[in-house]
């Protein structure tokens, strides 16, 4: 009869796992304290600001040839779950990719989201270059482009305001 072998791994150390299974830049992003862009275009202040309550911080993850995602959540408490994250493209992840101009990938991301939400867009005026929220359900999405790149944000549980106020901050420099 083979013998089966269980082991049970201390919280700590599934975590230390976990991250030696991200990719060599997601850990260094993760570790070494540095900016990535998607958290110079939104602080967590910023979240607070705009969402009205404050959200932890998930921490920025780097997904390669000029993408950048951040993270932020609220568990429980006044209004339940609530969920921000912001991926950044900057000028040499756009231009690698199928629609190469800030303008073209603007409108790539707002086309995907009507096309997949049967939702229309509402421009945001004023806001970075172009600015459209889009009422995905259960979600709302915003993209915001801004002179050094595109960002989309997806948010769950926050309100159209709430998620206009975090792309008016995104759109800010």
């Amino acid at each position: 009869m083979p013998i089966r072998l269980r082991a049970s791994l201390p919280a700590g150390a599934a975590a230390g796992l976990l991250l030696c299974a991200l990719p060599a830049a997601a850990q260094k992003a993760a570790t070494s304290g540095a900016k990535l862009p998607c958290a110079v275009v939104l602080t967590a202040d910023e979240v607070k600001t705009a969402v009205g309550v404050v959200l932890e911080e998930l921490g920025p993850v780097d997904r390669g040839k000029g993408e950048t995602e951040c993270d932020w959540m609220a568990r429980g408490g006044p209004g339940g779950l609530k969920t921000v994250a912001v991926v950044f493209y900057d000028d040499a992840a756009i231009k690698e990719s199928s629609a190469p101009t800030g303008d073209g990938f603007f409108e790539m991301l707002v086309k995907a989201a009507e096309e997949s939400s049967s939702a229309k867009r509402e421009l945001i005026p004023g806001v970075g270059q172009h600015a459209a929220f889009v009422a995905t359900n259960p979600q709302t999405l915003a993209v915001v482009h801004r002179a050094n790149g595109v960002a989309r944000i997806v948010a769950n549980g926050l309100t159209k305001a709430q998620t206009t106020a975090i792309a008016k901050a995104v759109a800010t420099p």
